[in-house]
């Protein structure tokens, strides 16, 4: 639209100055025509002039020569030459004077006659006064000179000069008039195509004022980072449409810095969860360090006694007198039960090292976990026997579970021989088994109850921690590793199983454990049976 009206307006500017210009040339050339039949006339007025002249100066020689007995014939012959080309060219600028005069204004038809009678009346003077005796006497008198076949020449010259000097005026004043006129054409037009040029100019400067304002307060408002101002693009023309692109382009940029800012977040999200994740493992690492140190330094102290018993007994057998073959004995078998110790002990160091989950073999399979019960159980009266503890059994209900029975009787054994461990002598420990609804779901839970030591409550979630026992554990048992509850929760988890220690208001703990029952059925519907194929 916009683009349109300005091509309309350049070629109405242009189409403007070429007329202009073909005014311009119209008055010039008018002028120029004007000044040329001034300069005809003014030539024909010279020759006019000169004619007579030359005419005066023969009558002034014919007037000497009719004195003189030997006249200069060579001046007469030389003024009537002069005189017939001043006639030759008055015939000629006539003619052309008469081919330039258009119209009747600029040269009379009775001028022009006139003019022409004057002409040839001098033409028959002249072949007169060539046709006479050249030499003395001669026939004409001076004064013969002024009358032509009945006709006073120096009248006929008086009149032809007085008309031709009136034309040469008036062509005079029509040259003045149209360079005059010229004048006030040429600043006639140039005003107008000023006007007209102002006009174009301040229509366009008020059409671009309110969009180009528009534009740049636009462009301002993106420079300060204000990417939600929006350009005014309700004009129908090239300014709307620019501004509808600025309005795209500023929407995509703000789109882009909002994506731009939200992946900025999420990354700065994501690196503190990493950095606090990062944090969270070299506490863990530093903990398992103490741990592991701590751990260190009570095996380095639990393998010292057992071998310092071992090398005293053996060094006291050596250097003292000798002894009879009961001491000898004797003497060995403490050796032999702190070689025994120091292989328990040596036993739980490989345990520990071992515990790794990928050095676990769990072998599922269906069983019945009254067997591996019952052999946990013997084990344990055994011991307690030995501590002056016995180990009671209530109702031990059976079920079918799915695991391995070794590592279910290493998790039991290492749950009795705690309870009888760490109870005092003449306590009870009691054993209990049944099949009860639990989350929604059939467990088998086994229960062990002893009146021992205790569990304090903040120790609670601790105890299943590789390496730590409690102050009062310690106190209880110095020989212990606190390894075994932290190999039963191991063990608890690859079966599917639930392991918590809980500390009773009547003294001694309770050992729960719960393990899901085994659904051959359900266990059917979700494991649909293998295609003839595969097998």
């Amino acid at each position: 639209m916009f683009q349109r009206r300005l091509g309309i307006a350049l070629f109405t500017l242009t189409l403007l100055a070429l007329i202009q210009g073909g005014i311009a040339v119209w008055a010039i050339d008018g002028a120029r025509q004007k000044v040329e039949l001034g300069r005809l006339s003014s030539d024909l007025h010279s020759g006019f002039l000169a004619l007579s002249d030359s005419k005066h100066r023969l009558q002034t020689w014919l007037s000497r020569a009719q004195h003189d007995a030997n006249p200069d014939l060579e001046q007469r012959q030389a003024l009537l030459e002069e005189m017939r080309a001043h006639l030759a060219r008055l015939h000629q600028l006539s003619e052309t004077l008469a081919d330039h005069a258009l119209v009747e204004m600029e040269q009379p038809a009775s001028l022009v006659e006139e003019r022409q009678t004057a002409l040839n009346v001098f033409d028959q003077f002249l072949d007169t006064l060539e046709s006479q005796e050249s030499v003395p006497p001669f026939d004409l008198e001076a004064s013969d000179l002024n009358q032509f076949e009945g006709r006073d020449l120096r009248l006929m010259m008086a009149d032809t000069l007085s008309r031709e000097r009136t034309l040469l005026a008036k062509q005079r004043n029509e040259a003045d008039r149209s360079l005059q006129q010229l004048v006030r054409t040429v600043i006639l037009t140039t005003l107008t195509l000023s006007a007209i040029i102002m006009l174009v100019f301040w229509h366009f400067a008020r059409a671009l004022r309110r969009p180009i304002g528009e534009l740049m307060r636009g462009a301002q408002a993106l420079q300060r980072g204000e990417l939600s101002h929006r350009l005014d693009d309700s004009l129908q023309d090239e300014f709307g449409r620019i501004a509808a692109h600025i309005n795209h382009m500023a929407s995509e940029l703000d789109q882009h810095r909002r994506t731009e800012r939200d992946r900025q977040q999420r990354l700065e999200d994501l690196v503190e969860t990493r950095t606090r994740e990062l944090e969270q493992a070299l506490e863990r690492l530093r903990q398992l360090s103490q741990q592991r140190q701590q751990l260190l330094e009570d095996i380095s102290h639990e393998l010292r006694t057992p071998a310092t018993s071992i090398r005293g007994e053996a060094e006291i057998a050596l250097r003292g007198q000798p002894r009879s073959e009961s001491e000898y004995r004797q003497a060995l078998q403490r050796i032999a039960g702190d070689a025994v110790h120091l292989s328990g002990v040596i036993s739980d160091l490989l345990t520990m090292a071992r515990s790794d989950i990928a050095e676990w073999q769990i072998h599922h399979q269906p069983l019945d976990p009254l067997g591996p019960l019952r052999d946990a159980i013997g084990q344990a009266s055994t011991l307690g026997r030995l501590r002056g503890i016995s180990v009671t059994t209530g109702q031990l209900e059976t079920a079918t579970l799915l695991g391995d029975a070794q590592r279910l009787q290493q998790v039991f054994g290492i749950l009795l021989d705690n309870a009888v461990q760490y109870s005092h002598p003449g306590g009870q420990v009691r054993v209990e088994a049944q099949v009860i609804e639990h989350q929604a779901g059939s467990v088998w839970e086994l229960r062990i109850r002893d009146h021992g030591i205790g569990l304090a409550a903040q120790e609670a979630s601790r105890v299943f921690e590789r390496g730590y026992r409690s102050a009062e554990a310690r106190r209880h048992r110095p020989d212990g590793q606190g390894v075994g509850l932290a190999i039963a929760m191991l063990l608890m988890r690859l079966h599917g199983g639930q392991l918590q220690l809980e500390s009773m208001d009547d003294g001694g703990c309770l050992a729960l454990l719960r393990l899901p029952v085994h659904m051959p059925e359900a266990a059917a519907i979700e494991s649909p049976a293998p295609s003839p194929s595969s097998a």
